[in-house]
């Protein structure tokens, strides 16, 4: 019951009936008692026709009514279930659209798009065919050979978005192929039209729109020096750049490259930042931003003018601070009076899935996890749930208000001394600390969680909270947004549990090792993170951390080893890349681990497993094969596992090698795998699926729904061919 209904039904009650009703014992009588009573069967009675009113709309019906609001439209045949990230909302709402523009490429272009959730391209190839002029109809846009001086075309011809192949904004002439464009061999040809598919993200640091933390970095990442420049990447990797794509909704309108999540050309910054100069676009809409410390004093960010293309511009003949950037390898070089002490960018990175340490919404996904952690501590009314007994926000050289360090030291410091004060409160409960900034902190880290007490380390910020009069409110603890932050610790994570503690890290960005230390931890939840090192379990003689259990969910991480105590561990849409570490990728003489849908690129050596939708690439030793199942995964040739069910190679047979699209950390790629993969592997997850990491994207079922859907609004005569995935 809302007090709303109670208060309508008051409302039509006459006063003098009110007045004695009040006069009750208590307070409450009677008729209001009663008015309670049929205000709570009023609450669900306008509940279920907002239902009913939401259901003949397609915009705002549940999931579960879209097919028959398709069968109202005479949409026969839906896409399948493509996982929660994709709706056939848009498919459904739009068919009448498109069936009135049906045989036109926007179409095409756009029913790409609502099937698979993709941004999309479609080009048609006969006006890019190089063939003899009529002296009558001179085409001097096709002209046979490539000039040289034209170096913008040049550059949107070589635009490619992995894993997609070049190709989408090629503006230059071919000659024809004869190869046909449904193999994706051959493209121009004068009844070809390709569409192409871009499965990137682009993901957005220190987002201008976003609601970030307040604070002189905000969201902004800090830059890693190396040597005379500085990279935006804060690991200090050469990572292309990306302009965040607009949202392109009509459908008569064919996508450009600002539709599109591409990187960023050094040619297509030079323009934006040449409106921004002249006043055409706000500093606040470029791609990127720079901002200097100098002097232990935050500067104002960098002006366009104050920003120069690499290669393709001067420094400014103006003495004040600038930089050069280099969008391709994701460098830039500072030229000041005074060298900085430290420089903070906005800038956007690419990527395939929400996966490792990144700035995409966790929201949901945490309160998931928080739900799920077997370690949550329980009270006398159950599991302890937030707002949670304590929190300490940790904002890098922030103005420290009511409950906030500068530093994650002293953030777990706080948590330790709440811990330890008399009649603590905290203790036995859970304590959060939220990094509400992208900021890098140094040194090594330690902290000891008591017994029967949840500690949550996660990047997120606390919500700002204001009156309608404008007065700000006081935090609540608990009360967190995990979204837009990346934090960096350069160092590593030592951790000391008691009996019944249990330990959660969500968003973090780990230059290092994430080590439980002998004790008794019970739970160690490592989720959305990116941990270079490895995650690592210790033991000792009476503290063997033998009750720990171990998840692992969207993680990116060197290795992870175990001690022989540790009874299990569970690895989730993971990426375990042992292949510049020693080659061992999962280790633990007593575990018995549970994969899904992971990809593991190195040596696993463990008790019994369980493994499902995996790529299990490295040499595979099972000690307990009796138990357990390894399904719909490829396993290494030479493995020892448990019994396999639809598994490539079969047992004890050779059989191809996976083929991926990127192996580098630093490509939005990795660890895709490629178009050129063995099909028995590329679609050998189940439902025919990727295995790997990326199977819940369900790659494979996007492009096949794609080519079912776009058949009825083929031009007759037209061979179309799908790119890009």
């Amino acid at each position: 019951m809302t007090d709303t209904a109670l208060h309508r039904l008051l409302d039509l009650v006459p006063v003098h009936l009110l007045a004695r009703d009040a006069e009750a014992d208590g307070g409450t009588g009677p008729l209001t008692a009663l008015l309670a009573a049929v205000a709570r069967e009023l609450d669900l009675l306008e509940a279920d026709l907002d239902r009913l009113h939401d259901g003949f709309f397609v915009e705002t019906c549940a999931e579960w009514l879209v097919p028959y609001l398709a069968d109202l439209v005479g949409l026969a045949e839906l896409p399948p279930d493509l996982g929660v990230t994709v709706s056939r909302r848009a498919l459904v709402a739009n068919t009448v659209a498109y069936r009135r523009r049906k045989g036109t490429v926007a179409v095409l272009e756009q029913v790409a798009r609502d099937v698979t959730g993709w941004p999309a391209r479609a080009v048609e190839h006969h006006p890019l065919l190089v063939g003899a002029t009529h002296v009558n109809h001179v085409r001097a846009d096709r002209p046979a050979t490539v000039s040289l001086r034209g170096a913008a075309r040049i550059e949107a011809a070589a635009v490619v978005s992995p894993p997609g192949p070049r190709g989408a904004l090629d503006p230059l002439t071919h000659t024809a192929e004869v190869r046909r464009i449904p193999t994706r061999r051959g493209r121009y040809g004068i009844d070809h039209v390709a569409v192409h598919l871009f499965p990137t993200q682009a993901y957005e640091v220190g987002a201008p729109e976003a609601d970030l933390p307040a604070g002189p970095n905000g969201g902004w990442s800090a830059a890693r020096a190396a040597g005379d420049h500085w990279t935006f990447d804060p690991l200090g990797r050469a990572v292309p750049l990306y302009a965040p794509p607009r949202r392109e909704e009509a459908v008569e309108r064919l996508a450009t490259e600002a539709d599109l999540p591409v990187p960023l050309r050094p040619r297509r910054l030079l323009d934006l930042l040449g409106q921004a100069r002249a006043g055409a676009l706000p500093a606040a809409a470029l791609p990127l931003g720079v901002r200097l410390r100098v002097g232990g004093v935050d500067q104002p960010d960098l002006t366009p003018d104050r920003i120069r293309v690499c290669h393709l511009e001067d420094p400014a003949p103006a003495a004040a601070p600038q930089v050069m950037v280099d969008p391709v390898t994701g460098r830039l070089r500072v030229h000041a009076p005074a060298a900085p002490d430290a420089v903070f960018v906005r800038y956007a990175y690419g990527g395939l899935a929400d996966v490792g340490a990144g700035t995409y919404d966790r929201t949901a996904a945490h309160e998931a996890l928080l739900a799920s952690d077997p370690g949550a501590p329980v009270t006398a009314d159950g599991p302890d749930a937030p707002p949670a007994a304590g929190q300490t926000e940790v904002s890098s050289g922030a103005p420290a208000p009511t409950g906030s360090v500068p530093t994650l030291a002293a953030g777990l410091a706080a948590a330790e001394a709440s811990w330890a004060a008399p009649g603590s409160t905290t203790r036995g409960g859970t304590y959060v600390v939220s990094v509400a900034d992208s900021a890098g902190y140094p040194g090594d880290l330690a902290v000891t969680v008591p017994a029967g007490t949840r500690l949550v380390l996660v990047a997120a910020g606390w919500p700002t909270r204001r009156r309608p009069d404008g007065e700000v409110l006081a935090p609540v603890p608990g009360r967190y947004a995990p979204d837009g932050l990346r934090p960096h610790l350069r160092g590593s994570l030592r951790i000391t549990g008691e009996p019944g503690s249990s330990v959660v890290v969500d968003g973090l960005l780990v230059e290092g090792d994430v080590v439980v230390a002998p004790g008794q931890l019970g739970h160690l939840t490592v989720a959305h993170a990116t941990v270079t090192g490895a995650v690592r379990v210790e033991s000792a003689a009476g503290r063997p951390n033998s009750r720990l259990q171990l998840r692992l969910r969207r993680v990116v991480a060197g290795a992870v080893t175990l001690a022989a105590t540790v009874p299990t561990a569970t690895v989730d849409t993971c990426v375990l890349d042992a292949t510049t570490g020693g080659g061992t990728a999962l280790a633990g003489e007593g575990v018995h681990a549970s994969l899904e849908g992971s990809t593991v690129r190195g040596a696993v050596r463990v008790r019994s497993l369980d493994a499902s939708s995996c790529v299990l690439d490295g040499p595979v030793a099972v000690a307990h094969r009796q138990v357990g199942c390894v399904r719909f995964s490829y396993v290494a040739p030479g493995s020892r596992t448990p019994r396999r069910y639809r598994c490539v190679p079969a047992d004890g047979e050779p059989g191809p090698l996976p083929v991926y699209a990127a192996t580098d950390p630093a490509s939005p790629a990795y660890p895709a795998l490629a178009g050129s993969c063995p099909v028995t592997i590329r679609e050998g997850g189940e439902d025919r699926a990727e295995p790997g990491v990326h199977h819940h994207l369900r790659r494979p079922l996007r492009l096949r729904a794609a080519q079912r859907q776009l058949d009825p609004y083929r031009p007759v005569g037209i061979e179309l061919g799908i790119f890009g995935s």
